[in-house]
């Protein structure tokens, strides 16, 4: 990533800016059951190889930063939901990326006794968490 950023740095003009969006580095996705505005939380999803990438890129943008490439402008941290209509949906979205996510231990079964006793209505919600980071070029002298 340290590469990437000195590229991007490259053809940037001076005081241009570069957004990076990231998973939160402490926030893992979590699953619930949403039913008319309540929500019965099931899980926190893990994934042990999400966070040493996580932390390489940080150590990368402190790199270009030390550097005196970039400067951190601000970091912001959000959340979005997305509501999927039943287990096999939740499974489809959650394999889309390189490296899904997995229920921690039990976590699955939770998921299971709740849906088969979901009110009418119910939906699954994964909520997952993204930090954003602006970085802007530093003039070139």
């Amino acid at each position: 990533m340290v590469h990437a950023l000195r590229r991007a740095r490259q053809h940037l003009r001076s005081n241009g800016a570069v957004v990076l969006i990231q998973p939160h580095q402490y926030k893992r996705p979590h699953v619930a059951i949403a039913s008319g505005g309540r929500r019965q939380p099931v899980a926190a999803l893990v994934n042990p190889v999400f966070q040493p990438l996580i932390n390489a890129a940080n150590a990368a943008i402190q790199s270009v930063v030390d550097e005196r490439l970039f400067k951190r402008t601000g970091t912001s941290h959000h959340q979005f939901t997305v509501l999927v209509a039943n287990p096999t949906e939740m499974h489809r979205y959650l394999h889309q990326g390189q490296r899904p996510p997995r229920f921690p231990s039990g976590g699955r079964q939770r998921l299971q006794a709740l849906w088969s006793a979901r009110p009418a209505g119910a939906q699954i919600e994964v909520t997952e968490f993204l930090t954003v980071i602006a970085l802007r070029a530093v003039s070139r002298r």
